[in-house]
């Protein structure tokens, strides 16, 4: 069947749509316009002893991979095996998209005046955990690189508007994407567009901080990682001792899922996180 075939009346070039149902949750993109009306912060500290025990002894070896690779990845297992929170809200319908797609920043160098560029990376159903790896660093190797990306041209080519016509255009562009889909110059371009973006703020130090959702785009989680810290936790003996952990700080559009199934699907980081084995089957 062809990809045309296939889409149903209603769906969108990523997503297919869902029906609302007739609950009160069903009111919600009508009450709850934006997602940061309808925004739910959760926190998440993960021991990650044995991760980075894992980490560590896999250095030099074919199985190495760094801690945000590993968040990555846990992500991606979790929203294929939690798919309504890979569900983004737009023009008040609900849609539930076919593949899992990532965004994050990378910095060129860590210096004060290196640049920033997005990373947006697509993993399709049949890809597995080799394969998603490898287009995580394909895609950050040419971040790093300084070449010039597509969503970098198209931000520069936005900026050489006026400044009311680039208003007029941004309003345009978001009255089609509400009525109609995304534009088809930002498909693949734009890295708004995902079921999730990630903020690694403990590459530069920082503790996790809570983030706001984007009204532009489809994105309805974001999640920032702190850096490890020591904490004293309750031993398995029942007695205090210092184990590594990371904060996650996560925010959500409650209108695509209740906090009971964000919860259960929040557990699952512990999970994946706690024992690296995980990893190799999202």
């Amino acid at each position: 069947m062809s990809k045309s075939a296939a889409r149903q009346r209603g769906d969108r070039h990523d997503a297919t749509r869902v029906d609302l149902g007739r609950g009160f949750n069903a009111m919600f993109p009508f009450l709850m316009k934006g997602r940061n009306d309808s925004i739910a912060y959760y926190p998440v500290t993960i021991e990650v002893e044995n991760l980075l025990t894992h980490l560590e002894q896999a250095k030099g070896t074919p199985e190495q991979i760094s801690l945000f690779e590993a968040v990555l990845l846990a992500l991606t297992r979790i929203l294929r095996e939690r798919p309504t929170l890979n569900r983004y809200i737009i023009g008040r319908r609900l849609y539930q998209r076919r593949d899992v797609q990532l965004s994050f920043i990378a910095r060129r160098e860590f210096t004060d005046d290196s640049t920033e560029t997005n990373v947006s990376v697509t993993v399709k159903p049949g890809d597995d955990a080799a394969t998603a790896l490898k287009k995580i660093r394909g895609e950050i190797r040419t971040a790093k690189a300084g070449e010039e990306k597509s969503d970098d041209k198209l931000v520069e080519l936005f900026l050489r508007l006026p400044r009311s016509l680039l208003q007029v255009a941004v309003n345009l562009l978001s009255m089609w994407d509400f009525y109609v889909d995304t534009p088809s110059f930002l498909r693949g371009v734009d890295p708004l567009r995902c079921s999730a973006y990630v903020a690694n703020l403990g590459s530069v130090g920082l503790g996790a901080a809570y983030h706001h959702l984007f009204e532009w785009g489809t994105c309805s989680l974001f999640v920032t990682l702190g850096k490890v810290k020591p904490t004293v936790v309750v031993g398995e003996d029942g007695q205090p001792t210092v184990r590594r952990t990371l904060d996650l700080k996560i925010a959500l559009d409650e209108r695509i899922a209740d906090g009971y199934y964000d919860a259960r699907a929040l557990e699952l980081f512990d999970t994946y996180l706690n024992d690296p084995s995980h990893l190799v089957r999202i």
